[in-house]
């Protein structure tokens, strides 16, 4: 992780920085790794900066892990928990270094990753998702799109915080060993993608958890009468009919 000495480090004050360079030092000074802080506190010590909080959120593009309640159930809604520092975001030459993912990049590793989490599977309408760094920049990973990986806020968090266990290649060749021919063939398949596709029944499932209330519960009962209807067809298409029998 790449930071400048506490000694070396700008005072959070200084409004000549930029509103999240003095969130940065102000949560290291103020706050400090491994402490709880309020969306009040925040606001207070930034009085006349516009968007403080989304400035705030921008540090997690430079490795600072600050976790709210959609991450770490403990927390109170206007509660947030500074896990980590990331970058030495006031360093001229490791802001210049650093490439900020653009929002182009953002959504394209969304598209190319289905919008579902790469880990789980989840969809927009059933979890927050993300884009985050496969490997972090603090550890070597690079700024561009093939490092981008979409998550859902748990396992972001999971990665995050290092409690998701990497398999072994001995357990995922066990796993694929234990696969038909045709399910073999559809894994390889999405490997040479680098990504599942989904399929149109998990698309119109996103789409369908996207809907209102009422207009989900309208489309559910439609397609209720829809499915029940063809159920009731072929069943009566595979009775024997009247007059017929065995000779």
């Amino acid at each position: 992780m790449a930071k400048s000495d506490e000694g070396e480090r700008p005072d959070w004050r200084d409004e000549r920085m930029g509103t999240k360079v003095r969130v940065a030092l102000w949560l290291l000074a103020e706050v400090g790794e491994g402490c709880v802080f309020t969306r009040e506190q925040l606001r207070a010590a930034f009085p006349n900066a516009a968007q403080v909080d989304r400035r705030m959120r921008d540090l997690r593009d430079d490795d600072w892990v600050i976790e709210t309640q959609l991450t770490q159930v403990s927390l109170q809604a206007h509660e947030m928990l500074f896990v980590r520092a990331g970058a030495a975001v006031w360093d001229p030459s490791i802001r210049a270094a650093r490439q900020r993912r653009s929002r182009s990049a953002r959504l394209e590793a969304l598209a190319r990753d289905g919008c579902s989490c790469v880990r789980c599977g989840q969809a927009p309408g059933e979890r927050f998702l993300d884009v985050a760094y496969a490997v972090p920049l603090s550890e070597g990973g690079q700024a561009d799109l093939g490092n981008l990986i979409t998550l859902c806020a748990n396992c972001n968090a999971l990665a995050t915080r290092g409690l998701d266990e990497t398999p072994g290649g001995d357990d995922v060749w066990m796993q694929l060993e234990g696969l038909s021919l045709r399910e073999q063939s559809r894994l390889l398949a999405w490997m040479a993608m680098g990504r599942r596709p989904l399929s149109p029944a998990e698309r119109a499932w996103q789409a369908y958890r996207r809907l209102p209330a009422d207009r989900a519960q309208s489309l559910k009962e439609r397609l209720g009468e829809v499915v029940n209807g063809q159920l009731g067809d072929d069943e009566a298409a595979q009775s024997p009919k009247a007059g017929d029998s065995a000779l």
